[in-house]
């Protein structure tokens, strides 16, 4: 079975439609049309359009072990344009965050986007909380992840 095929198959067991599953993924319909068309889906596209029909993707060894993964981002959906580029969570891979070092209402959680570029999003998540957006160099994304990597 191709990817597409188990898009729409899930699709249609969720009583869910492509453009509701387009405005999830951040894709225009057109756009996700054609990625059906083509089966050219990523392997992560194809696990977050299946986790929107119910579904669960994993990877697991033969004799059982699951593979973990970078992307553990359960953070709320934070979108904003910063120096006319749209920088959005939703459609970026979470890297790493100091939330467990931090308050569970306010800490900073690291982005790469699909065109390689790192960005964190302050998180302050009480009424009138505004958590916001900052694009972050090279540089500077390899530093925060070396302090994630030390503290866990």
């Amino acid at each position: 079975m191709l990817a597409s095929d188990m898009v729409r198959t899930a699709l249609a067991g969720a009583g869910k439609t492509q453009k509701e599953l387009a405005e999830y993924m951040g894709w225009t319909p057109q756009n996700l049309s054609a990625r059906l068309k083509n089966n050219s889906l990523t392997f992560d596209e194809l696990a977050k359009a299946l986790s929107f029909t119910g579904y669960e993707v994993s990877m697991k060894t033969a004799s059982g072990a699951e593979l973990s993964t970078a992307d553990t981002n359960s953070s709320p959906r934070v979108a904003q344009m910063v120096g006319g580029t749209v920088y959005d969570t939703a459609r970026a891979a979470s890297i790493c965050t100091n939330k467990s070092t931090m308050l569970e209402e306010f800490y900073v959680e690291l982005f790469r986007d699909a065109e390689g570029s790192y960005f964190v999003v302050l998180y302050e998540l009480w009424d009138d909380g505004c958590s916001r957006i900052a694009p972050i160099t090279n540089e500077m994304a390899q530093k925060f992840r070396a302090l994630c990597s030390a503290t866990w």
